[in-house]
């Protein structure tokens, strides 16, 4: 645990502090180790010390009371540097999905001197729209506004319906690169909320936090660092126009498609990630 911006961050490290420090950030409501185990692995074999870690409302790190004490993605970027300070870590490749895509960009924006590159999965610089709860200009895709209804309207109330609920969200979110595992998906779920408490709480506020941030879409041209923009051809809660525009709009950035991949980590394609960006944090 690491006090950082005013709260308390949960974190897990992997490999040598001596090495070049990479930094995970996870996305909306989903703690840090929702990275998989492997990716940090080769990540590690690749002489990174990786970081990964929950982020506040999240998991095990402090739980806040939006109403009281309202924060947006800026604030989740400072609580990243904080982690960082506390772990005497000066300067780190950031690397982060969906939602923590967002905070890895305000890193970069609001901390230029924090980060020696920028690597965005699956993530974008619109701001969402509470009106269709999805990116600014996107088409929300039916099967997750049916989810959504279904949340609305029966939320889960125990660990199990939870559970089933996460279930159906991951197989909607899932790409034709590879069959949808049930087994596996739900081991990862259940593990997911193991220790966790007030999940329902977590996605929430993120979702206050995402709403009420800025729009970064003509602010990102202004980043310095070496970025790399992975995306899936299938992802259908940022479709990949998204992540084509941001790589488009930060100069020198490399985009790296990945077809059939949807909004999340199966693993055919965590070896190819891995390699990106040890290559890209490498260079």
């Amino acid at each position: 645990m690491v006090e950082a911006n005013g709260v308390r961050l949960w974190c897990e490290t992997f490999g040598d502090p001596a090495d070049p420090a990479l930094l995970l950030v996870m996305g909306l409501g989903a703690r840090g180790a929702t990275w998989p185990d492997e990716f940090c692995w080769l990540l590690q074999k690749g002489g990174r010390y990786v970081i990964r870690y929950d982020n506040r409302d999240t998991g095990l790190s402090s739980s806040v009371d939006y109403e009281a004490k309202p924060y947006t993605i800026v604030d989740l970027a400072h609580d990243a540097v904080g982690l960082l300070d506390g772990l005497g870590v000066a300067v780190a490749d950031v690397v982060g999905a969906s939602m923590g895509g967002m905070i890895a960009q305000e890193i970069a924006l609001e901390h230029a001197d924090r980060l020696s590159s920028l690597t965005v999965i699956m993530s974008s610089a619109e701001p969402l729209d509470p009106e269709t709860n999805t990116f600014r200009g996107t088409q929300r895709d039916p099967r997750l506004a049916a989810w959504d209804a279904e949340q609305i309207a029966n939320p889960p109330s125990s660990r199990k319906e939870h559970v089933e609920a996460q279930l159906k969200l991951a197989r909607i979110l899932t790409g034709h690169l590879t069959a949808f595992d049930e087994a596996a998906t739900r081991a990862i779920i259940e593990r997911q909320i193991e220790s966790a408490t007030g999940t329902a709480h977590a996605a929430k506020n993120h979702i206050f936090a995402a709403f009420a941030s800025r729009d970064r879409s003509g602010l990102v041209g202004s980043i310095t660092a070496p970025t790399l923009v992975i995306h899936g051809s299938d992802d259908p809660m940022a479709p990949i126009a998204h992540g084509k525009a941001l790589a488009a709009s930060i100069p020198n950035s490399e985009f790296l498609p990945i077809e059939g991949m949807g909004h999340g980590f199966p693993p055919p394609v965590i070896p190819r990630i891995s390699a990106a960006i040890l290559r890209h944090t490498g260079r």
